[in-house]
């Protein structure tokens, strides 16, 4: 065999290191070319009253086909609230809303029928959603309201004793009772339960003073109430967690989760809103998971990037944590564009659980968006 001389040597091992590299390096393109780009886990559609209640027939057959095309993994249907349902709630005719009155339809089974299974045969995960807030219960019975520090009563809010431990609070838990013994859904959902500025009525103050200890509100330098004092804010999550776990205890003899929308924190990432009575560690302990409003088209500008608040969820409760990524906007309803922005960063973020609301403000833009972002 004739002997290789140092320079041929050097040459062909040279070669051959090159070619190994290009081998590895065109290796490594191909697999990231065929491996699927991330998306969450679980990923919901949530469809609100208006798309539940719906008398066109074609309706939820285009739906269906919607979450086919988007490969969701859930639905979320509107049930109403416990004034206005979009179901017959046995018992209460009272609460049934006109459509249903006049109808005698079961719009929420009928939503179910027609979106809790995939074309291909997979079983969808169907979350049932409450409305907390009311209408006509505070009109026929005044005394269920939440009054500001003015004493004006809302129209939409109860007050935090009647959800604590009064009427409000039992017909929540009961209407809860009702569409998990009736439809037996992967989770109940309770939305708009939050507490802001009605929250300082008489039984309020009677409440206030029962959980923490005081003898009056907290005060600012001229007297009047301290809204902002921490005091209001333990006060106001000690009585969400009694009001979730209530609520709990109602679903959980029928296996049914509960789950809860909550507010998006304010400035840091890593907050929570107990402001609104939204401690998110402590209402952990009373419910499996969190969705978090991340409205961008309405945040504020100190509000945490969709990306960053996608990050502190995960850290702090995994897949307990889902983002909520609304439409909505102070001009009406965000652009595709932004719309496909969010939910990559939502992805960047390592948010294994996402949904989109509502289904009736996407238009064939922000669906063609979404599918391009779930169906990889």
């Amino acid at each position: 065999m004739k002997a290789i001389g140092p320079p041929t040597f050097v040459a062909r091992l040279t070669a051959s290191l090159v070619a190994s590299i290009l081998v590895v390096a065109f290796s490594g393109v191909t697999a990231c070319a065929r491996e699927p780009e991330h998306r969450p886990v679980d990923r919901m559609v949530n469809l609100g009253f208006e798309d539940v209640v719906n008398e066109d027939s074609s309706h939820l057959v285009d739906l269906a086909e919607r979450l086919d095309t988007v490969n969701a993994t859930a639905v979320s249907i509107s049930v109403g609230r416990t004034d206005w349902t979009a179901f017959p709630w046995s018992g209460h005719a009272e609460a049934r809303s006109y459509e249903v009155s006049s109808t005698k339809r079961d719009f929420v089974g009928e939503s179910i029928s027609a979106l809790g299974v995939a074309k291909n045969g997979t079983q969808r995960d169907v979350i049932l959603t409450i409305d907390v807030l009311l209408d006509r219960a505070l009109s026929e019975d005044p005394s269920l309201a939440g009054r500001n520090i003015a004493g004006e009563p809302s129209k939409s809010f109860a007050s935090v004793s009647s959800l604590r431990h009064g009427k409000a609070g039992a017909r929540l838990a009961s209407l809860a009772a009702a569409v998990a013994k009736k439809y037996r859904p992967t989770a109940v959902n309770l939305t708009e339960l939050m507490f802001d500025d009605f929250t300082f009525g008489s039984e309020d103050f009677d409440d206030f003073k029962a959980t923490t200890g005081e003898d009056d509100w907290p005060r600012n330098h001229e007297g009047g109430i301290d809204q902002s004092d921490a005091r209001i804010n333990t006060w106001r999550s000690e009585a969400m967690a009694d009001i979730v776990r209530r609520v709990g205890a109602a679903v959980e003899p029928y296996s049914v989760r509960l789950e809860m929308d909550v507010r998006s924190p304010r400035d840091s990432p890593s907050a929570d809103r107990a402001d609104s009575g939204h401690d998110y560690d402590l209402l952990l302990k009373q419910l499996y998971r969190l969705h978090v409003w991340e409205y961008v088209g309405l945040n504020a500008e100190r509000s945490p990037q969709t990306k960053d608040l996608a990050e502190a969820l995960t850290r702090r409760a995994g897949d307990r944590m889902s983002l909520s990524i609304g439409l909505w906007s102070d001009g009406g309803t965000i652009s595709a564009e932004r719309f496909g922005t969010a939910l990559q960063e939502a992805v960047r973020g390592g948010a294994t659980s996402v949904s989109v609301t509502p289904a009736s403000l996407m238009d064939a833009g922000h669906w063609e968006v979404l599918r391009n972002a779930w169906s990889r």
